[in-house]
């Protein structure tokens, strides 16, 4: 045992209460933060102007009305989004960061909030530094320190002996990522006394836009934009066409109230609720969401690019023969597991456990007689790792294990009947290990281990599960091509000899016939992990690219991924990386979270179509007869209570039932056919609208401005039933039973506050006649039986404009 052995547990323990735990401060979701929040939004800074005029203007109860509003959009808004980051705080739980430290002599794993100064670390590639460490033991360490100094070009650090001064040769600070070789590192700093600490501290969050944030911004600026320039007409309109009759203030009370009315502000608050409900859905199967609209944006994903071990097959290795060099003087098998590093460890490597499984008695035997002096890391570039050992009669052997292609390329492997061995053996998708030694200066191949990683029972019923959503599956795989080729096969993502091929042949193409192939592709073999980053930019060209990857290269190319995702077990770098982490690498869990994505998109968009139709067909209604009467067709607080009620229901679209039809294709925000269904069906809607105004204008600006009230509650409720899909509606069932329950309590409240007589009084409305109600009742559904008309023909031109599109 050397110098290094760590700190006694009792040390360690007294350290940690005197340093406090390993972790950076975290942005904590206090309540008054979000109430600020959603209190500067403009739609509520819109309302708050709307109260002080009012106020001004001598109607205190009417300004406390608008108040009202705003405190109940803003709590409903608060107390979701506070549950939502209460639930993401507590899935943290789960995302647990280890590191391999020696205490008392004994190497163990260990929770890197757990770390102490004095504690002794080991580190191999792809590790993220915990803590600002020197360097005590090293083997050709590099590390890529980008995070401090914005260098890609990894950099050597050497050892520094105890007592010596930290210098940049040997400093590792929290963050740095090992890219090459293994080290002993001592911790000097923890928690918020490291650099990264007192970094984060003065410098703020660069979020990455996802799909969902930049197609929400659109929409809003287009409701922003024809809301404006309609009410700066409504209102010119009104000062020339009713000179000396207008109230300007009150017409500005108006004009704010109805654009109110029109802006979708319970957008955020469905947003929150299904983004929320679809994280809370992916945790129970194991998935943790890092990043919450990744929820939506996966189910835009129409290609998913993964790796084939542990996904596609079982990621459990089993011997199935071990074939000597003809002049070795080691069965590779035995040389195999002396250069097995992890077997003490909870989670064995595959092949470490593999290898253990299948030493024999007579093999066991002969391990006694070794010792290994010193471990080699797996190096990602060479593809192979080693062992220095000792032998019985006290010299030394320098062992490698990798793939076949290193010792290929090293010249030491033989041809003959070895090679047609190996052949048949990728044929047949086995995976393969070379062995070599070197023994007095002299290296020696000593032959092939091969190994069955057999299909994951779920993999061909996931392909067709995939399939039907219209998401392709491309495996890119480090393995050789005939291996690739026969798991492909297998798993039933290739048919033909042209979908398969190796990376680099592929990349050597001319960038026109990459493009025109390679969407063709379903296998690249012999993939290094820098191609992989090529690919994935390649594919995004025609692709919304999903990509699932593990090691600590694949960072570049998770960060080029629309949807980035990585198993638990994955590198440090890459987990950091990662969109959603799978606590089980299982590709059905992945084609589950697509669908359950697509969902959430379809309800949202059930929302904004919704909206933009009725709010707006009302807008333009209300807007357009105010010019034509000398009273405003509906009070601010009508308006604003018109909107909540006709709101309430939607709050439950999240939990509302989608068509199988519905989710069958990558879902994106289509925004031309969001646009053709707003003036389409909000065209409807506000000739229905003016209809309502002709018949009851005449009478009294009360009788009008109660039955419009009803109305337009009324006809918005049925429009939800019509327009949640644009199926027929006898096809697209029915909907969740929340959002029945709701509607029925929105339309019972919109009928009480006209005959209740202190509501009736505050909101100024006149006890509607029964033959009124009949009337408008009449009316509400013969709205929607001529949404449901048009809606028909309307879908059928949007489908088949979306084919002409794909």
């Amino acid at each position: 045992m050397d110098e290094w052995t760590g700190l006694t547990t009792a040390e360690a323990t007294k350290r940690l209460a005197e340093q406090g735990r390993n972790v950076l401060p975290e942005t904590r979701f206090s309540l008054l933060k979000l109430i600020w929040r959603q209190l500067k939004g403009i739609f509520n800074l819109l309302l708050l102007a709307a109260a002080v005029v009012t106020f001004l203007l001598g109607e205190p109860v009417d300004a406390a009305f608008i108040i009202f509003f705003i405190v109940l959009g803003t709590s409903l808004n608060v107390f979701q989004e506070y549950k939502a980051n209460a639930a993401a705080a507590s899935l943290k739980k789960f995302l647990v960061n280890r590191i391999t430290v020696r205490r008392e002599g004994r190497e163990q794993e260990l929770d890197t909030a757990e770390l102490v100064p004095g504690d002794i670390i080991r580190l191999k590639p792809g590790d993220i530094v915990p803590a600002d460490a020197v360097v005590r033991q090293t083997r050709d360490l590099m590390a890529d320190e980008t995070t401090f100094t914005g260098e890609s070009i990894p950099v050597n650090k050497s050892a520094a002996a105890k007592g010596d001064t930290p210098s940049a040769s040997n400093l590792l600070l929290q963050g740095v990522v090992i890219v090459r070789g293994d080290a002993l590192a001592e911790i000097i700093a923890t928690g918020t006394s490291t650099r990264l600490a007192a970094i984060s501290a003065t410098a703020s969050d660069v979020q990455q836009e996802s799909e969902l944030t930049k197609g929400i911004d659109r929409i809003s600026k287009f409701i922003l934009r024809v809301t404006l320039i309609t009410l700066t007409f409504v209102v010119l309109a009104n000062l020339l066409i009713n000179r000396g009759e207008t109230n300007f203030p009150t017409l500005l009370i108006f004009a704010i109230a109805l654009a109110v009315s029109v802006i979708p502000e319970a957008l955020p608050l469905v947003l929150t609720f299904s983004l929320s409900r679809g994280a809370l859905r992916f945790a129970k199967q194991g998935v943790i969401v890092k990043r919450l609209s990744s929820v939506m944006d996966l189910g835009g994903v129409d290609l998913l690019c993964t790796d084939k071990t542990g996904t596609i097959t079982e990621n459990r290795l089993f011997l199935v023969e071990s074939k000597p060099a003809p002049d070795s003087k080691f069965d590779p098998l035995l040389l195999a597991r002396l250069a097995a590093h992890d077997l003490d460890k909870e989670n064995p490597e595959p092949f470490d456990r593999a290898i253990n499984a299948a030493i024999n008695d007579d093999l066991a035997r002969q391990l006694a007689d070794f010792k290994v002096l010193e471990e080699e890391a797996f190096d990602p570039a060479q593809r192979s790792n080693g062992a220095l050992v000792q032998t019985a009669d006290g010299s030394t052997l320098h062992i490698r294990r990798g793939s076949p292609e290193y010792f290929t390329g090293q010249a030491l492997a033989g041809t003959g009947s070895l090679n047609g061995w190996l052949l048949e053996e990728e044929r047949q998708g086995h995976r393969i290990l070379g062995l070599s030694y070197r023994e007095n200066g002299e290296p020696k191949f000593a032959g092939y281990v091969s190994f069955i990683d057999r299909l994951k029972s779920t993999t061909l019923e996931t392909v067709k599960a995939a399939r039907e959503l219209h998401v392709q599956i491309t495996m890119i795989t480090g393995d050789a091509l005939l291996v690739a080729d026969a798991v492909g096969r297998e798993a039933g993502l290739v048919t033909k000899p042209e979908e398969v091929t190796e990376t680099g042949a592929f990349l050597a193409l001319p960038q026109q016939e990459q493009a025109e192939k390679a969407g063709g592709i379903r296998v690249f073999a012999r993939t290094t992990p820098e191609q992989k980053l090529q690919l994935i930019e390649l594919l995004k060209q025609q692709y919304t690219v999903g990509f699932l990857g593990e090691g600590i290269n694949d960072a570049p190319a998770l960060k080029a991924a629309h949807v980035s995702l990585v198993v638990q077990s994955a590198a440090d770098v890459a987990r950091e990386t990662a969109d959603i982490v799978l606590l089980d690498s299982d590709l059905r869990v992945i084609v589950n979270g697509i669908r359950a994505g697509r969902e959430t998109h379809a309800n949202t968009l059930k929302y904004i179509r919704a909206t933009l139709v009725a709010n707006f067909g009302h807008f333009y209604a209300v807007a357009i007869g105010s010019i034509f009467i000398n009273f405003l067709p509906m009070l601010p607080k009508q308006l604003l209570m018109l909107n909540l009620l006709s709101d309430f229901p939607m709050l439950a679209i999240a939990f509302d039932h989608v068509a199988k039809s519905e989710i069958e294709r990558p879902q994106t925000f289509d925004f031309r056919a969001l646009y053709i269904t707003f003036l389409t069906l909000g065209f409807v809607s506000t000739v229905f609208d003016l209809i309502c105004f002709g018949l009851f204008f005449r009478i009294s600006p009360a009788v009008l401005q109660t039955n419009w009230f009803i109305a337009s509650v009324t006809m918005e409720l049925l429009l939800i039933f019509s327009i949640r899909s644009m199926l027929n509606v006898e096809k697209a069932g029915w909907p969740a039973p929340l959002i029945i329950i709701l509607s029925g309590a929105a339309m019972l409240l919109a009928l009480a506050l006209p005959i209740v007589p202190w509501t009736a009084r505050f909101f100024e409305f006149q006890t509607p006649q029964s033959y009124h109600l009949a009337l408008i009742l009449g009316l509400a559904a013969l709205y929607l039986v001529v949404t449901e008309l048009v809606k028909r023909p309307l879908a059928k031109y949007l489908r088949e404009a979306n084919k002409t599109q794909a």
